[in-house]
């Protein structure tokens, strides 16, 4: 399925019946990353997930900037007639919920964060983000995908799912390159929406790896006291993706915050 906005097709997906969950994925992924969550939430919840701009089915946005990729994910949530929701986004993906939450927060009944915070970039993230846009824009997206998809795993899930892992590498080795830039300049001109989690009406949940390397351990932390109601989880032994590092866990985590915000 998909909607047009500004002229560019948003690809989304929608199954199930209930109440509503919408997936955001994050950087160098695809509505994809969640197959294995969604045949499980969709028989209990309708869940629609989104192809940011660039990924999966969807468009490059001709203007892509984080506040774009809410609109576009509004555009949907507007075009299936949403009129209240829960909303989870991972990495990037959790910026793009942010930038939502602040548009529309009349909408939300909660907002989760997995692996992702609301602060800017700091000048040294900023300035690797740069150097990736550089080596891609030299050598293309596929020399990239490898040192990238290793940086979001700990070592020891990269030795004990070798076979998980560049299959992973591969999927992100066929995202278009223009996509990827588009997408880096994006996360280093966003603005900080710590503001938007201190003001939310709604509960907001945290996941957060305790090896995750991709978010310094200061910004997962410093965000957990800004809501005034929040469910904190801290997976052990987990880096940056969490849905499959500890897919059950993160699950059952998901489906408790969606009883919370329901009941």
């Amino acid at each position: 399925m998909h909607v047009f906005h500004n002229n560019s097709k948003v690809a989304y997906q929608k199954v199930g019946q209930g109440q509503i969950l919408v997936l955001l994925h994050g950087f160098c992924e695809d509505s994809t990353m969640w197959a294995d969550f969604v045949p499980l939430l969709s028989k209990k919840y309708t869940i629609i997930t989104i192809d940011l701009s660039g990924f999966g089915h969807s468009d490059l946005l001709k203007n892509t900037s984080i506040a774009a990729m809410a609109d576009a994910a509004l555009a949907v949530l507007e075009f299936e007639q949403v009129k209240s929701c829960i909303l989870i986004g991972h990495s990037m993906g959790g910026y793009v919920s942010l930038a939502l939450a602040q548009k529309k927060p009349e909408i939300l009944l909660g907002l989760g964060l997995l692996h992702s915070h609301p602060y800017r970039d700091s000048a040294l993230k900023s300035k690797n983000r740069l150097k990736t846009i550089g080596f891609i824009q030299r050598h293309g997206i596929a020399p990239f995908a490898g040192h990238f998809v290793r940086n979001l795993f700990p070592p020891a899930f990269l030795v004990d799912h070798k076979q998980f892992v560049e299959e992973l590498i591969h999927k992100t080795s066929m995202h278009h390159s223009d996509a990827v830039i588009a997408a880096s300049h994006a996360m280093i001109e966003r603005a900080d929406r710590s503001h938007v989690l201190t003001n939310l009406a709604c509960p907001t949940l945290f996941i957060v790896g305790r090896l995750d390397h991709a978010i310094s351990a200061e910004d997962s932390l410093n965000q957990l006291s800004l809501p005034n109601v929040a469910s904190v989880h801290i997976l052990e032994n987990v880096g940056h993706m969490g849905m499959f590092e500890a897919p059950v866990e993160t699950l059952e985590i998901i489906v408790d915050f969606i009883d919370f915000c329901t009941t």
